[in-house]
């Protein structure tokens, strides 16, 4: 979890010095930067570079969003509990799953 964390911050230091504070630039510019790298990934899924391109992203739309690495995690940890409990469809025709959607609206995405 340190390691995660010092990562988060040493990246958010540098992400608001080279891109601008948070104040001044929302989550959009890097979610729109994350489309393209999904692409890249697409093209060349064995470069680990480019996952962690799209993981950097992330985490900097994440917090300029207003969630810490921390709480992006414990996001990510409750979300699995409920994916677990759902249940899931086979894969659509593009290699997509989706959870059966006549479920609790508590439980939707």
């Amino acid at each position: 979890m340190e390691r995660f964390e010092r990562l988060a911050a040493r990246h958010a230091e540098w992400s608001q010095a080279t891109f601008g504070a948070d104040n001044e630039r929302d989550y959009t510019g890097p979610l729109n930067h994350l489309e393209k790298e999904i692409g890249e990934i697409r093209l060349a899924p064995a470069d680990g570079s480019e996952w962690a391109d799209a993981f950097l992203l992330l985490l900097d739309a994440a917090r300029r969003a207003g969630f810490s690495a921390t709480d992006l995690l414990q996001e990510a940890e409750d979300k699995l509990v409920i994916n677990i409990k759902r249940k899931w469809q086979e894969p659509n025709e593009d290699g997509s799953v989706e959870h059966v959607r006549n479920e609790e609206k508590s439980d939707a995405i």
